[in-house]
């Protein structure tokens, strides 16, 4: 279920933003509450259920209301019920409420009632809540930081398998933050991320295999993990793939699918990415220009939340963009 997903987190080693619980935008009324809208059939007896003090109900209902599933979205009421489901001892709600918290999302923005609600669900098990504990520690947001505390709960949830918690505890590792540096066991946790196919990951392991952290550099091994990265849309990796692509480091020199990754990084405006597009542009005949328009052509489609930009230059590659 979407709303079960560890959505508050995004500070590992690369900037990654925050994300909401919500995603979809509503009107302000709607958000706030203002408008309540008589409920029928299987969502009134949900509501019944939910009322009688059913978590399973209280649940779903909030689920239905967070992600406007047969009803009218509602942040304020998704919080209530998760909120509900929380103090009937429920990790689940505890940790979507503490979300709520944290993002602001149907109820005040409050980092230190967030923290309350995470840690109780960490400590039921629930592997989101225990990254998310374990950053609001590394920040001190709602909290003194506790970067040692912030490691154990990493710890906790990359044994139970979360790739999140396994890319938070790697990026600690890596730092020497709240633990020992260590950059083979970090290398290890990336992998068992990236195995995972979390694209986060990958990207760390193309940043190891490329600088020889916790193992022996290798530029091949690099570019095969920045290439899958790039592939699920990370810009970053996106990026990387580029430069490799352009000087041929771990694999063979070919511009226009260099150009094609440089140019998709811009547009997720990656520092640097606009003027490593120039620089191609200057190194390319005018056919691969052209090549390298039609091979961005064809990725864009598939790239998630890529907003438009200007063109480069004017000319056969330009392409036009539409955001999402």
């Amino acid at each position: 279920m979407k709303f079960l997903k560890v959505l508050f987190m995004g500070l590992w080693s690369v900037a990654y933003g925050v994300k909401r619980l919500f995603a979809r935008k509503k009107p302000a009324a709607v958000a706030a509450g203002g408008t309540r809208l008589v409920l029928k059939g299987r969502h009134a007896q949900m509501l019944a259920a939910a009322r009688r003090g059913n978590v399973e109900a209280q649940m779903e209902l909030a689920a239905c209301y967070s992600e406007g599933r047969g009803m009218e979205q509602n942040y304020a009421e998704a919080a209530h019920w998760f909120g509900e489901a929380a103090r009937l001892g429920d990790a689940r709600g505890q940790f979507s409420f503490g979300i709520c918290c944290a993002n602001g999302q149907g109820v005040a923005q409050d980092y230190e009632e967030a923290v309350k609600w995470f840690r109780l669900a960490a400590e039921q098990g629930n592997v989101g809540a225990q990254v998310s504990l374990g950053l609001c520690l590394q920040k001190g947001l709602g909290v003194y930081p506790g970067p040692a505390e912030a490691v154990h709960w990493f710890r906790r949830a990359a044994e139970s398998g979360d790739p999140a918690g396994q890319v938070s505890l790697a990026s600690c590792l890596q730092r020497g933050d709240g633990t020992p540096k260590n950059d083979v066991e970090a290398l290890e946790w990336f992998r068992h991320a990236a195995a995972q196919g979390l694209a986060e990951a990958e990207f760390n392991v193309g940043k190891c295999c490329r600088g020889g952290l916790g193992t022996t550099a290798n530029e091949e091994e690099a570019f095969k993990w920045f290439r899958t990265a790039a592939e699920k849309g990370l810009a970053q990796a996106q990026f990387e793939a580029g430069l490799c692509l352009q000087h041929g480091r771990g694999t063979t020199v070919d511009l226009p699918e260099a150009y094609a990754w440089m140019s998709l990084a811009a547009r997720r405006a990656i520092p640097g990415a606009a003027e490593f597009c120039e620089t191609l542009r200057k190194e390319m005949t005018p056919a691969q220009i052209e090549e390298g328009g039609r091979r961005l052509s064809r990725r864009l489609p598939a790239q998630p939340n890529v907003a438009p930009e200007k063109a480069e230059r004017k000319g056969a590659a330009d392409v036009k963009l539409t955001s999402d």
